[in-house]
């Protein structure tokens, strides 16, 4: 479990708190060396595990939200299911991002490191809207390069994954804006296709007996 926060990657898991980790890149795998993992086997271990992490992460009150999240949240869940009976081994992953709300500064009346926050998250925003405009349009480069949290959700992106994007609105009045511009990334949204995932599977290996 991570946050980018202000273009750095921070181990939520780690015993060192705010320990920054680096993204690792090869061909179109893209990994974390170094981020801590937690071995978990039901729901509570999971629930416990975001817990944990969401304690560390960071908040800070404003003007707009008395919680206003100043990074983008990810975890990632690796599965791996071994049929007993063929001896085929599955594998998946599962990579749920919470992203920071796009703020206007005017209304969250932002100084100093918050305003920095916020100018960062709305800039890493702004580059997700524009491999979203790529993908949408078949581009031949698409730019997921241009911030940490696009080219950590590369490997969602690229083809290789199903995706399912929820926006959260606000039903006040005076949030209309923001609620309709959020309406239409959604919207915009939908009209991507990014093809068939591929089923990730190891066969069983056969042993001498058997050949």
């Amino acid at each position: 479990m991570l946050e980018i926060y202000v273009e750095s990657l921070i181990d939520l898991l780690c015993e060192n708190l705010h320990s920054e980790v680096e993204i690792r890149t090869q061909g179109r795998s893209v990994a974390v060396p170094g981020l801590t993992q937690v071995e978990v086997r039901t729901e509570e271990d999971v629930l416990n595990v975001m817990e944990m992490g969401e304690k560390h992460s960071h908040l800070t009150p404003d003007e707009a939200n008395t919680e206003s999240s100043c990074s983008h949240l990810l975890l990632i869940i690796t599965v791996e299911c071994t049929d007993i009976v063929c001896g085929v081994t599955t594998r998946g992953t599962l990579t749920l991002c919470e992203l920071a709300g796009s703020e206007r500064i005017s209304k969250t009346q932002a100084t100093g490191q918050r305003l920095t926050e916020t100018a960062s998250i709305n800039k890493s925003l702004m580059a997700l809207r524009q491999v979203f405009s790529a993908l949408k349009c078949n581009a031949l480069h698409v730019p997921y390069r241009n911030s940490k949290l696009t080219h950590l959700l590369q490997p969602c992106l690229s083809g290789d994954a199903k995706v399912c994007v929820f926006v959260h609105v606000s039903p006040d009045v005076k949030d209309a804006a923001e609620t309709l511009n959020t309406l239409a990334f959604g919207s915009s949204i939908r009209q991507i296709a990014l093809g068939k995932a591929p089923q990730n599977r190891t066969p069983a290996k056969t042993t001498k007996a058997e050949k």
